[in-house]
């Protein structure tokens, strides 16, 4: 059984300062990341983090990308880390919107993490394979679980690149137990070209039949759609933005407020 902090942890680590190790992208929304510096969060609503933050990330360092605009600059209205300062001469930071999980139902921190100070990313397609990393009492005991191998055959009927998310998704890569039995099992459906309502209606049927709660989103190169509301063939649906929900009618093509 493997499920030691160093081994959930393994895997190259990148240079602070050094914008590399993303392979040459910018983390996305529901990428998990290890913070080098947790200190250096800045809450959106200002101020310091909460002493609740603070002991969850001492403990578990990860925190989860939300889906809203990143930002290039200094936030100013939170002091710098005495230990996470950034040389004078350094280029302007690129802050990354996340989330910190608390260790209480809903229990959530919007934040700002300094791209700088990410030492590790994981994408939520890379979280399923990481199952053996667990428990296998864990994974028998929460169903969204132990039906990761289920759902990874229906998914690739599609031939689409797919992750878990929330919870689950989260107790796969930073190794907290957060799922229980109840938890739902939410994942992203990469889709970068356009899915035909007659199979998103097929695959949203396929995953109905498992015996957890599935919330799939179908991410585009514009924002993410809940596969439930675009199979059941509406006239426009809500496609989740970084700039904030937008009512579209196709998510692939968004030209316009209704286009």
């Amino acid at each position: 059984m493997r499920n030691s902090t160093e081994e959930l942890h393994d895997g190259p680590r990148r240079r602070v300062g050094a914008l590399a190790a993303l392979d040459g992208r910018l983390p996305g929304p529901h990428d998990l990341l290890l913070m080098q510096c947790p200190s250096s969060l800045r809450p959106l609503a200002g101020g310091e983090l909460p002493d609740w933050a603070r002991a969850v990330l001492r403990a578990h360092p990860w925190v989860t990308v939300g889906r809203a605009p990143s930002l290039v600059g200094a936030p100013v209205d939170v002091p710098r880390p005495r230990r996470c300062t950034r040389g004078p001469q350094a280029a302007p930071e690129h802050w990354i919107p996340v989330t910190v999980r608390g260790p209480r139902p809903g229990q959530r921190l919007d934040a700002l993490a300094p791209w700088a100070a990410v030492a590790r990313t994981l994408r939520p397609e890379q979280l399923a394979g990481r199952q053996g990393l667990l428990d296998p009492g864990r994974v028998t005991g929460v169903p969204a679980l132990a039906l990761l191998p289920e759902v990874g055959r229906l998914v690739a009927d599609h031939r689409l690149a797919w992750g878990p998310i929330g919870a689950v998704g989260y107790e796969l890569g930073a190794g907290v137990p957060v799922a229980g039995p109840l938890s739902p099992l939410r994942l992203v459906l990469r889709t970068p070209h356009p899915v035909s309502r007659r199979d998103a209606l097929h695959l949203r049927r396929a995953l109905s039949k498992l015996p957890v709660p599935v919330q799939a989103e179908l991410e585009t190169r514009y924002g993410a759609v809940h596969l439930a509301e675009y199979a059941a063939g509406p006239l426009t649906v809500t496609l989740l933005t970084p700039s904030g929900p937008r009512e579209v009618h196709d998510p692939w093509f968004p030209r316009g407020p209704y286009a």
